[in-house]
């Protein structure tokens, strides 16, 4: 009988017309919230605006700080932090992708015990007296809203790590389908597959649990049935509400299991190289997974059923049809497959094994992986 813990404390609130709550849901947390969020598309599709007119109609104070980039930096955070405890904030509202809401995390830690936010990397560090945190994606993919980790890039040493807390959970949690029809077809594209890497990752780490797989199978379903769709009509509400919860689902996923390999590698590319993070992943996964066919070629087959597979019997068989159902979902998305497709050289490998092997998501992965090996996987991608 395995053991295994199970803990999820973020109140989620699903469904079209949720984002009209917030007012009343950020009240019984705190006064006067910063709201953290990017530079530009919030504030162009009037979200931004939005926000803090239901923040204000319910009495809560609010403070903006909108410098969030993509892979937010330690600087962004440190300075968020500092706003934050000059205006004397007690809740951190996240608005906007993973970058927003893993800065809102961040934005959390260091203006509740102060420092740097580089000084929180790794686990074990951080306290229950964390400021609370909102969170409200405006993508679907990072599933940030239900994860214990806020990832971050120290410039300095050219370094992508996390905080990794059960104190940074989200309080609250609104997922609402309507905040994701602007998003273009290849944003879609590239936060489907975090969120298709993170079940899968999560279904293949060594550390998975009954309660991780249900969620990381029906993450890959909803995926498997409206990504393409989501990607090619931005619209179809029903395929964005599809999407939407398979990234919540996939991070409450990883927030159990954590991730492998793939997630291993990616943070160091994205460190050294600031790729974007749902491309480089995705472009992990297949390789990913044919990596560790060997180890756990029974269990990759059982997902054979996520993709509307028949199952046949032979278990490498139907791992394989697991593989192709990924790579034909990645050509009809014209979703690229090589890292030399997002910048990554021969050149840059040796660094990035370098950077990635003291990572815990390549312990996590189910066939070992050394030095040689890694550059070996690395070079047959790009």
């Amino acid at each position: 009988m395995q053991n295994f813990k199970y803990y999820m404390p973020v109140k989620i609130f699903f469904g079209e017309g949720r984002l009209e709550e917030l007012g009343t849901l950020t009240k019984g947390l705190g006064e006067k919230a910063l709201l953290v969020t990017g530079r530009k598309s919030m504030r162009k599709l009037g979200i931004t605006d939005k926000v803090m007119k239901l923040l204000q109609e319910s009495f809560v104070k609010v403070v903006l700080y909108d410098e969030v980039t993509p892979n937010p930096t330690v600087e962004v955070v440190n300075e968020g932090a500092k706003i934050a405890v000059k205006e004397g904030c007690d809740v951190i509202i996240g608005l906007g992708g993973g970058s927003a809401l893993d800065s809102a995390k961040g934005i959390a830690v260091v203006a509740s015990h102060g420092g740097s936010a580089w000084d929180y990397i790794g686990e074990g560090k951080v306290t229950e007296k964390t400021l609370p945190i909102v969170a409200i994606p405006t993508t679907a993919g990072t599933g940030s809203e239900t994860t214990l980790v806020s990832v971050l890039t120290n410039k300095k040493n050219l370094r992508k790590d996390a905080i990794s807390s059960p104190y940074i959970f989200p309080r609250v949690a609104i997922v609402d389908p309507n905040l994701m029809k602007s998003m273009p077809s290849e944003l879609t594209a590239d936060t489907g597959f975090d969120a298709l890497a993170h079940a899968v990752e999560a279904y293949l780490s060594i550390n998975a649990n009954p309660f991780s797989d249900i969620l990381a199978m029906k993450s890959i379903s909803l995926i498997n049935d409206s990504l393409v769709e989501a990607t090619k009509n931005g619209e179809d509400l029903e395929a964005r509400g599809n999407m939407a919860l398979a990234s919540s689902l996939a991070g409450m996923a990883i927030a159990q299991a954590g991730v492998v390999a793939g997630h291993g590698f990616g943070m160091s590319i994205g460190g050294i190289l600031d790729t974007p993070h749902g491309r480089t992943v995705g472009i992990l996964l297949p390789s990913v997974i044919s990596y560790n066919l060997p180890e756990v070629s029974e269990r990759i087959s059982q997902l054979a059923s996520c993709f509307n597979l028949p199952a046949t019997g032979d278990s490498m068989n139907d791992a394989w049809k697991v593989i192709e159902a990924i790579k034909k979902m990645m050509k009809e998305m014209n979703f690229p497959t090589r890292l030399r497709d997002i910048g990554v050289g021969r050149k840059d490998i040796p660094k990035i094994v370098e950077d990635c092997m003291d990572r815990p998501d390549i312990a996590n992965n189910p066939k070992k992986i050394d030095y040689k090996e890694a550059q070996k996987f690395l070079e047959s991608i790009v």
